[in-house]
């Protein structure tokens, strides 16, 4: 009797083990099916590019994982035996700190369409803003100040927005500030929300690199208690009182109940920027350079010593064809003087214009340390040994010192405008005349590889 029971225990048992397993493979093949069904689902373009531009990190060779380290390193070295020439600062660079200077004062007498300026006048294929702009502190100054009539949420992006609709009926992107000037954020690259006033040190950056594809951005004021009367519906929805202060979180892919933002004293500091016209049709193009924002994903460009000569075998890329590259190594440039990891597209301007530049939108998730340099920013210059001659010959203007010191002025005179706090602290600054010495080691690498040596440096325009 004790035996037969035993036996049938087993066999008990035996049934279960062999129930799970055969539940166990057949969740595996469900699984497994509904994969496979997702990826079919998805655009053809997207998973060609995914697959051409990432290497699963576990299967990467070790020689191959070291290669950005390795050129890295080499940077540094090479700046250890910059030429004294890079550290002296060259007396011009008053000149052209007077005359953006002078572009920041109100005038007095301007026409009544101001708006047409900026938006009608001042666009071309290689800049939103034309290299004299006499109007520009008059807009800046309306940009600041005018009524606002409207106030929506933006709906666009990952992070909270506002559109605002100014009298009359202009419209911008108010990014509103989550951070103190002070604070240091630790992470990844393209770690944290957007720093509101990063958007404007980009705007004056652009001005003096002379790569003006900025779109016109100031700090400025909300009051929130005001805002809710003329805020849209579903903005109203998510706004609330706390005491005497007003809180929203709006509607975004990330904005949530939980994480609002409140104004202080009744009111919120903030970028604004002007959004572009409608008359401007702007195109998203896929970065070369496109991180994969995963701990187990390189991209080619991290593993590939010769990816920009592949990048250079498309007719988009390809420099003899057009400035493309180019445009995208000056982006490069300043995206790692900002501190910008996250360029992942770029937006042209395709209103018939002939070989247009790449405008330099989203500057928001810069300026995250100012004691951390990351050098793959720049892998389109060190991979690619190119640069516009205009763009190098702006760069040697600007060292010893002299680019910490003119961005300084033009950001004091915007502070005072706006009657704000300092926009940027002198950790942020000394950070940028650093890395500008960082990108002139690039090019000294660049020169001795002997690689490109009649390509180094020239101007495709």
């Amino acid at each position: 009797m004790i035996g037969r029971r035993c036996t049938l225990i087993a066999l008990g048992g035996l049934l279960i083990l062999v129930l799970t397993i055969n539940v166990y493979f057949i969740r595996m093949i469900v699984e497994n099916s509904s994969e496979t069904s997702f990826s079919r689902n998805l655009p053809v373009s997207d998973e060609k590019i995914k697959d051409a531009n990432t290497v699963d990190n576990n299967k990467i060779e070790p020689t191959k994982k070291s290669i950005i380290r390795e050129i890295e390193e080499k940077i540094k070295a090479e700046m250890r035996l910059l030429p004294s020439k890079y550290f002296k600062r060259n007396s011009s660079y008053v000149i052209l700190l007077d005359r953006l200077l002078t572009e920041l004062k109100v005038l007095d007498n301007t026409q009544n369409d101001l708006w047409s300026i900026p938006n009608v006048n001042w666009p071309d294929a290689h800049h939103l803003l034309p290299p004299v702009a006499p109007e520009l502190g008059t807009i800046l100054n309306a940009l600041r100040k005018t009524k606002i009539v409207k106030a929506a949420n933006a709906q666009v992006g990952t992070q909270l927005k506002l559109m605002l609709t100014l009298e009359p009926n202009v419209k911008a992107l108010f990014k509103p500030q989550w951070y103190s000037r002070e604070t240091i954020l630790h992470g990844p690259v393209y770690f944290g929300k957007d720093r509101h006033n990063a958007e404007v040190v980009a705007f004056h950056l652009s001005s003096l690199l002379g790569l003006r594809r900025v779109p016109l951005t100031v700090i400025r004021k909300l009051n929130l208690k005001g805002l809710r009367d003329i805020a849209t519906p579903d903005l109203q929805a998510t706004m609330y009182e706390v005491g005497n202060e007003t809180c929203f979180y709006g509607i975004c892919h990330y904005c949530s109940a939980a994480d609002p933002i409140c104004s202080k004293n009744y009111m919120l500091e903030g970028a604004v920027i002007l959004w572009l016209p409608s008359t401007l049709k702007l195109f998203k193009h896929r970065h070369p350079w496109q991180r994969t924002y995963k701990r187990n994903k390189l991209a080619q460009w991290e593993t590939n010593k010769n990816y920009c000569d592949k990048v250079k075998e498309s007719k988009t890329y390809a420099p003899h064809a057009s400035s493309r590259l180019l445009d995208l190594i000056d982006t490069a440039i300043f995206d790692f003087l900002m501190d910008n990891g996250d360029r992942h597209h770029y937006e042209l301007m395709q209103n018939n214009f002939h070989n247009p530049a790449a405008l330099l939108i989203d500057n928001g998730k810069s300026l995250a340390n100012p004691d951390i340099d990351h050098i793959d920013i720049l892998a389109p210059l060190y991979e690619c040994c190119m640069i516009h001659k205009t763009t190098w010959d702006r760069l040697q203007l600007l060292g010893g010192g002299a680019l910490s010191t003119s961005l300084g002025q033009l950001l004091a005179h915007e502070a005072k405008e706006a009657d704000v706090l300092p926009l940027i602290t002198e950790d942020y600054l000394s950070a940028m005349d650093r890395r500008l010495l960082t990108v002139y080691a690039v090019v000294e690498y660049c020169l001795k590889l002997k690689k490109y040596p009649s390509t180094v440096i020239f101007d495709h325009r």
